[in-house]
C-alpha cells in the first residue's frame, strides 16, 4: 500500500550505521559504495521523525538533486526568505516515526513561485521506498546547508559518530581563561 508522509522538518541527523548485507552463494553482491553506511533523521519537532538507511551513491544522488534544484530556484519575496517550519505537535505520548529501509528514488524542490502565485517559501525533499511509499518534508535554506554537508561527508565515508563528535580533542583556542 503507498502511503505519502508530509511535514516540516525543525531538525536533521545523520550517523553511520553497519550494515552487513548476505549474498546467497554464486551470486554477485552489490558494491561497496551502494550498501547503506548511514541513516538520516528529520525531525519534525517532538512528535514526528523520518528517517532513512542511505548509501554513499544515495548521498551523491540526494546532493545532486540539490544541485539541480538550485539552478530552478525562482526570485523569492524577501518574506519567503525568513520561511521558518513549524513542530508537529501531537497529543502527549504520541510520537510518529516512518523508515525508509530501501531507498529507491529521492527528488529535491527549491523554493519557487507556482504559477498561480502562490510562493513556497521553502526546499521540498522527497524520499521514495520501493513499495512506492513516499517521504515529503519541508526543509529551511539553512538546514538544507546542514543536509547537504552531511551528505558530502556520507558520499566521502567521513561522518563521524556523535560518539567521536563529543569526544573530540579540545583546542586551546576553545578553552576560555578566567579573568
Amino acid at each position: 500500500m503507498r502511503h505519502t508522509i508530509a511535514f516540516q522538518a525543525t531538525g536533521f541527523e545523520a550517523g553511520p550505521v553497519d550494515v552487513q548485507i548476505e549474498v546467497p552463494e554464486g551470486e554477485e553482491g552489490p558494491e561497496p559504495n551502494q550498501i547503506p553506511s548511514a541513516i538520516i533523521a528529520f525531525l519534525g519537532g517532538p512528535s514526528i521523525q523520518a528517517t532513512a538507511f542511505i548509501s554513499q551513491v544515495d548521498a551523491e544522488n540526494i546532493m545532486g538533486a540539490f544541485t539541480q534544484a538550485e539552478s530552478m530556484r525562482g526570485q523569492m519575496p524577501a518574506e519567503a526568505a525568513s520561511w521558518e517550519p513549524e513542530d508537529t505537535i501531537m497529543p502527549a505520548a504520541m510520537l510518529f516515526g516512518v523508515n525508509i529501509e530501501s531507498l529507491v528514488g529521492a527528488a529535491v524542490t527549491p523554493p519557487h513561485i507556482q504559477d498561480e502565485g502562490q510562493i513556497v517559501p521553502h526546499w521540498t525533499v522527497g524520499l521514495q521506498d520501493a513499495d512506492g511509499s513516499s517521504i515529503q518534508v519541508a526543509v529551511s535554506d539553512a538546514l538544507s546547508v546542514t543536509i547537504i554537508r552531511a551528505l558530502a561527508d556520507i558520499a566521502n565515508g567521513t561522518l563521524a559518530d556523535a560518539d567521536e563528535l563529543d569526544a573530540a580533542p579540545v583546542l586551546d583556542d576553545d578553552v576560555e581563561e578566567d579573568a
